[in-house]
């Protein structure tokens, strides 16, 4: 086994790590690749809700909120692909949804 993270590597959603590092055992046999060598890339998110309540008589009130999920728009990226074999291996093919924004209202009695 080699390095996966080799000194010069650029880190891409094509070639997270490097593939060459890694090859299919054969039939029958285990790896010698230890538990969790590999890593993801990181999520960083900020969600903000904004609301007020506006009362109607002593009971009954009207609630208006603004939502918003990954505020920044930041891009989160899924795991990259950890099987060997598959074509795609070390290609991150996902993403987490971009900025949410939603408004709401609601009656509270």
């Amino acid at each position: 086994m080699g390095n996966p993270y080799p000194s010069g590597l650029k880190k891409s959603i094509n070639e997270y790590f490097n593939t060459a590092a890694f090859a299919q055992p054969v039939l029958g046999a285990f790896g010698n690749t230890g538990r969790d060598i590999l890593r993801a890339p990181g999520a960083a998110n900020l969600d903000f809700s904004l609301f007020k309540n506006i009362p109607f008589g002593e009971r009954v009130h009207l609630q208006v909120r603004g939502e918003a999920f990954n505020l920044f728009n930041r891009a989160n990226f899924g795991f990259p692909d950890s099987g060997v074999p598959d074509s795609t291996f070390g290609v991150i093919n996902s993403v987490a949804p971009g900025r949410i924004i939603q408004v709401a209202m609601k009656v509270i009695w």
